[in-house]
């Protein structure tokens, strides 16, 4: 005998399936001071071999979303990011040491879901300044 399951019951799976993302497959989320990265490397350094979403906060607000896959990993993605230089608005950005950068880092093996996860914040987040999506 077959059993049919109601939207509720779909629905609920749905649930249990992103409680098990958060509690399996993201691993932390941590946060530090762009002076402060830039005083030490112990944050850097922490998330060296690290993949997941990165995000530059400047006055409470996200201006920048980003992703780093195992081919890269965090550290180089933001080390990447704050010496890119040569944009005015973005070297506002990278020289305030007020701004903050902070990590969500998801297991290496769901690598996949680090793409959509960025995809999802970034449309969510209304395009922040520096995502320049099509």
């Amino acid at each position: 005998m077959k059993i049919e399951y109601s939207e509720a019951d779909l629905l609920n799976l749905t649930d249990d399936f992103l409680a098990e993302f958060k509690t399996s497959f993201m691993v932390s989320n941590r946060k530090e001071s762009l002076g402060n990265i830039r005083m030490d490397n112990v944050f850097l350094n922490s998330l060296k071999t690290e993949t997941g979403i990165y995000y530059f906060l400047q006055d409470d607000k996200v201006k920048y979303v980003g992703r780093a896959l195992p081919s890269v990993g965090l550290r180089s993605r933001i080390i990447n990011q704050i010496t890119a230089f040569g944009d005015l608005k973005w070297d506002a950005v990278i020289h305030d040491s007020n701004v903050v950068i902070g990590v969500i880092i998801i297991k290496k093996e769901y690598w996949y879901f680090i793409s959509a996860l960025e995809h999802y914040l970034i449309e969510k987040l209304g395009n922040p300044e520096f995502n320049k999506r099509c």
